[in-house]
């Protein structure tokens, strides 16, 4: 699996390739109200792609530490609708005065980056205590009235702490406890996919046959696009061969070569959807609708923002594009040597956690084709089904 420390790198740089960062100051303009309020009215009335133009016009602004705070914690909380590079954007427009609790992240990131993994768990970990205690200050007695946005803010910034530490513990080989951590997270949090696709991986380097193969029915989940990672495939060619599963080897061999063609002919919007960061980017390109105040936002500036987007998805998809296509083309080959190889070298799984076992974890068993699905139910899926091995030696 690829370590990556927490961030929006890629994004944000296909998105300042377009152009769509802020470059230049523009014409200086009257304002009759507070930018807060006239953010929160363009939130309030969901326009999530006006919001973006004003905020980049708003950059440029001379406002108070205060009013950058204020809407500081806005992008922060509306990342989901409003693009995640926005946090990195508005951050940029005052990167000083950071909390202790970003200092924290800053350095379990670099620690990250030099592999040392330990450490950076104790610096996530103590993080994630440092929010829980201010989460506790904040809800005392009129807490919740008076700091509603700061409770929302905190809330929101918890998963990613916690993935922090699921990542660090699965760097220092502690794959068990990544499982544990990664269970922490909620489908809520806006890289659940990433979470899933990285619990996979745990599961996998932990024996937990049941659990990675379970992350992979989640990700198929109808919240995401159709299509999975190549890496995720190639853990299910793995462990089906090593189940002597054929029939569902084949599906995944047969699900892969549907992705390689309608990789080649384009794609986008299924690319798209792999990664919350780009499905929202996307959604925003395809907004319709004009501003309820377009003196703060003209229709002009609307459509060059979308233009910007778009331009930064297609340039993006065109670079990762013939990767994916490699990457599956690996697959596909370690699929072929899986099927040449004997089952000896491959060291047939003969037996996994029973049913009863998964149901002693209060767990119900559903068909992972399922239409009745909720957004909830994401993430707690458990591979059920038996090996086949011993049928195969039995020739039955």
């Amino acid at each position: 699996m690829r370590l990556l420390v927490p961030g929006m790198i890629a994004i944000l740089s296909m998105v300042a390739e377009a152009g769509a960062a802020p470059t230049a100051a523009p014409a200086p303009a009257a304002r009759a109200t507070s930018l807060y309020a006239q953010a929160r009215r363009l939130l309030d009335a969901q326009d999530y792609l006006g919001f973006r133009v004003f905020l980049k016009k708003a950059y440029w602004k001379k406002i108070t530490y205060g009013e950058w705070y204020a809407i500081r914690s806005m992008v922060n909380s509306e990342a989901t609708n409003i693009g995640f590079d926005m946090i990195y954007i508005w951050n940029q427009r005052n990167p000083v005065g950071k909390s202790a609790v970003d200092g924290a992240l800053e350095k379990a990131d670099a620690l990250m980056l030099e592999g040392k993994f330990p450490e950076a768990f104790n610096e996530y970990q103590r993080a994630a205590v440092s929010l829980r205690s201010y989460l506790g200050q904040l809800q005392v007695g009129n807490g919740p009235k008076l700091y509603a946005q700061r409770i929302k803010d905190t809330k929101a910034l918890y998963p990613y702490v916690l993935h922090g530490m699921g990542r660090a513990l699965y760097g220092a080989g502690r794959y068990f406890d990544a499982i544990q951590v990664y269970s922490w997270i909620t489908p809520a949090y806006a890289r659940f996919r990433q979470v899933l696709f990285e619990k996979m991986w745990a599961g996998f380097r932990a024996g937990k046959i049941e659990v990675a193969l379970g992350s992979i029915a989640s990700q198929r989940s109808a919240y995401y696009s159709r299509f999975l990672s190549p890496e995720s495939y190639l853990i299910q060619i793995y462990i089906y061969r090593r189940l002597c599963r054929n029939e569902d080897l084949d599906q995944v061999l047969a699900e892969m070569k549907l992705y390689e063609s309608v990789l080649a002919k384009g794609a986008e919007a299924d690319w798209a959807g792999t990664d919350l960061e780009t499905r929202v980017l996307w959604g925003l390109a395809q907004s319709a609708g004009t501003s309820l105040f377009p003196t703060w936002v003209t229709t002009a500036e609307r459509e060059k923002e979308k233009s910007e987007i778009r331009t930064a998805l297609h340039r993006a998809f065109e670079r990762q594009r013939p990767k994916l296509l490699a990457d599956l083309k690996t697959a596909k080959a370690y699929a072929q040597l899986a099927s040449m190889a004997d089952t000896a070298a491959l060291k047939p799984i003969e037996r996994l956690t029973s049913r009863e076992a998964l149901l002693k974890l209060d767990l119900e068993i559903w068909p992972a084709d399922s239409s009745e699905e909720w957004v909830d139910e994401v993430g707690l899926h458990y591979f059920t089904g038996d090996s086949l091995c011993n049928q195969v030696k039995s020739g039955s």
